[in-house]
C-alpha cells in the first residue's frame, strides 16, 4: 500500500490524464440550441442540454403535470473540485421563475478532471403553469451554495413552450388543493318549517 501512494505522489493528480472510456458520461447531449450570452472562467463548459419525457424523447412542448428531465451535459477543461450543475428556469418576461442544482437537490459530484464529461438529470413533474414560453440556462459552478465560481453559465440555451392544462390558471401558476366546506361560523340550528 505504502509503495502504490508514493507511486501516486510521483505522478501527482490525474490533471494530466486524457479522456478515457472510464470518465466520458454514456449518455451526453452534445447540442446548445441558443446561446443569449455565456458566462464563466471556462474551466468547465456546458456541452449540451436537452428537455425528454420520461422515455429519454426529446419534448417540443411541456404539458402541465407530466414528468419532465432536464439533462445537462459538461465537460472539464481543468480540475473542478466541487462541481455543482444546475439550470435556472426563466419565464417569457426574462424573470427568474425557478431554478435548482446538484447541491441543492443533496447530490454531491465528484471532481472533475481535464477531459471528464459528466451528464446530470434532473427528473421533476412540472406544475400547472400557465401558456407560456420558458427558456432553461444550464449551469456549472465550483464550490458550494454560498461560495463558488462560476465555470460556465449560458443564458436562455433552450426555449420551450408550455401546453395548456385541464383547467384555468390565475395568475403564473395552479397549486394543488383540496377544498372542503366546514360548517359555517355563527350558523344557526335550522328549524324545520311547518306549511
Amino acid at each position: 500500500m505504502v509503495e502504490k501512494d508514493s507511486r501516486f505522489l510521483e505522478l501527482g493528480p490525474r490533471a494530466q490524464e486524457q479522456p478515457t472510456a472510464a470518465n466520458v458520461a454514456p449518455q451526453v447531449i452534445e447540442s446548445i440550441p441558443n446561446i443569449d450570452h455565456r458566462y464563466g472562467d471556462g474551466r468547465a463548459e456546458i456541452v449540451g442540454i436537452a428537455v425528454l419525457n420520461d422515455l429519454g424523447n426529446k419534448r417540443h412542448l411541456m404539458e402541465p403535470g407530466k414528468p419532465v428531465v432536464i439533462r445537462i451535459s459538461v465537460r472539464a477543461k481543468e480540475a473542478v473540485m466541487n462541481p455543482n450543475i444546475g439550470f435556472m428556469m426563466r419565464n417569457h418576461l426574462g424573470v427568474d421563475f425557478a431554478g435548482t442544482n446538484t447541491l441543492r437537490e443533496g447530490h454531491q459530484l465528484a471532481e472533475l478532471w481535464p477531459g471528464d464529461t459528466v451528464t446530470v438529470d434532473f427528473h421533476l413533474t412540472l406544475p400547472e403553469l400557465y401558456p407560456a414560453s420558458f427558456s432553461f440556462s444550464p449551469a456549472i459552478a465550483d464550490g458550494n451554495l454560498s461560495h463558488y465560481k462560476m465555470c460556465d453559465w449560458i443564458d436562455n440555451a433552450l426555449t420551450l413552450q408550455m401546453g395548456h392544462g385541464e383547467g384555468e390558471i390565475y395568475g403564473y401558476l395552479h397549486i394543488p388543493c383540496k377544498v372542503e366546506v366546514n360548517s359555517r361560523l355563527g350558523a344557526k340550528e335550522a328549524v324545520p318549517h311547518e306549511h
